[in-house]
């Protein structure tokens, strides 16, 4: 995969792209669908686990979704973490992690639900994958709104 480097950092065995994108891409399939959420938006990219934007990189889902008319926002997005409950997900950050925000995970794989401060009709989920994979993705992204919805 990555010639330049060492699987220094990795948090776990080396995985491939295919497999670094379906760690967060499947699992934010299953949020889709199981709170039910409007998406205005949603991308996939390669995430560098370092400050240097160099391997190793994780897989990371960024979601934008519209809350519905007039719900208490703060209430819509307890159920959005009851849903991710009910399919399995662990509310609070995986050991080890102290990221910011509402963090839930399952396994290695972490998602930081929100309101949008920019947007107040607008919310989000982030999900970020393990620090495994040693490919050169600094600049992969693509839009996947209709994987996600469809």
């Amino acid at each position: 995969m990555f010639s330049g480097g060492s699987a220094a950092g990795l948090e776990g065995p080396e995985m491939t792209d295919e497999q670094t994108r379906a760690q967060v891409v499947e699992p934010a399939k299953r949020i889709v669908r199981s709170a039910g959420l409007n998406l205005i938006g949603a991308a996939f990219r390669f995430a560098s686990c370092t400050d240097q934007i160099a391997p190793p990189f994780r897989g990371r889902v960024g979601m934008g979704f519209t809350f519905p008319a007039d719900v208490d926002k703060q209430a819509y997005l307890e159920q959005i973490v009851a849903a991710m409950v009910d399919d399995g997900w662990i509310d609070g950050p995986p050991p080890g992690k102290r990221p910011h925000g509402r963090v839930l995970h399952m396994g290695g794989v972490m998602a930081i639900v929100a309101a949008n401060p920019d947007y107040p009709d607008r919310g989000y989920i982030q999900i970020l994958g393990e620090c495994r994979n040693t490919g050169d993705h600094t600049h992969d992204s693509e839009v996947i709104v209709d994987e996600l919805t469809g």
